[in-house]
């Protein structure tokens, strides 16, 4: 049993590793959210990882997908990437995620943006066998979530199952490239569970799993600037977040977030991005 920390007077409960997800996509919690994150991203469309507009914009485009593709987005959070997905490049998007806060706000999004006829999103925890048929996909893409899927080598097995022979994968990770203790890893993802693997491991699982890599990016400089802007936000809305999510929680993500930008700077722990194509 986990116990729970200690609160100051008049602030809520600190999230439980069981219940973090719970609290982070609580509707309550998405107006504070949205003014923080409208602060630390540029054009910010309601995205959550470590990667900006711009970059979503770019490798979106990698994917090649037409009007007539279906993609599956993997841990697709709250929605917004699947949904600007769909409404740039005209595709059908199937979004999975194991929050039930997440799915129900990405619902709803796809309704106010009259997407619901090609984007549907589904309670799926992604660390578990996908429940769509052999070759039901033309692209699949996952953002910032495969670190946080045990049994990697299984999930690359199943994404290739799922892809269409010619089906495209983008995926980003978090990968040491330099030393990192106990600690540091301890603090970069706190009440999750978050894996990061060395250098090369990625790639010899795609190739394991009959992946053939087209190309791949380096967005390491977007992870440390982008870690650097949540700290000066955080500490900008310090009040209002501690009264969130408690004091434990604030400063723990605060740690995290300071301990990101380090680990990048110092190219420790790289942001890499990986295309990559399932042979006809």
């Amino acid at each position: 049993m986990t116990e729970r920390t200690g609160n100051s007077p008049g602030h809520p409960p600190d999230a439980l590793p069981d219940d973090f997800y719970e609290t982070r996509y609580a509707p309550e919690r998405q107006r504070l959210q949205d003014m923080i994150f409208g602060e630390v991203y540029e054009d910010y469309f309601g995205q959550s990882s470590w990667i900006t507009t711009a970059k979503y914009d770019r490798l979106y485009r990698w994917l090649d997908v037409t009007p007539e593709a279906r993609v599956l987005d993997v841990g697709c959070g709250d929605g917004a990437p699947a949904l600007r997905l769909a409404q740039t490049f005209g595709c059908t998007v199937v979004g999975i995620d194991s929050n039930a806060n997440a799915i129900a706000g990405a619902s709803v999004g796809a309704h106010e943006r009259g997407l619901s006829d090609r984007v549907r999103f589904e309670i799926h925890d992604a660390s578990q066998p996908l429940p769509f048929p052999d070759r039901a996909f033309d692209a699949l893409t996952c953002m910032d979530a495969v670190g946080h899927l045990p049994d990697r080598p299984s999930v690359f097995a199943t994404w290739a199952r799922v892809l269409k022979p010619g089906g495209r994968l983008l995926f980003t990770d978090q990968v040491l490239t330099g030393p990192v203790s106990k600690e540091e890893l301890s603090r970069r993802a706190p009440r999750v569970y978050a894996q990061a693997f060395e250098s090369g491991y990625n790639e010899q699982l795609l190739k394991h799993s009959g992946f053939e890599l087209l190309r791949g990016d380096d967005l390491t400089a977007d992870l440390a600037d982008l870690a650097r802007r949540h700290c000066g936000a955080r500490a900008a809305h310090a009040d209002a977040l501690r009264a969130s999510e408690g004091d434990t929680v604030f400063e723990e993500q605060n740690r995290y977030r300071a301990v990101a930008e380090q680990l990048a700077r110092e190219r420790r722990l790289s942001h890499l991005v990986f295309l990559a194509r399932k042979p006809n």
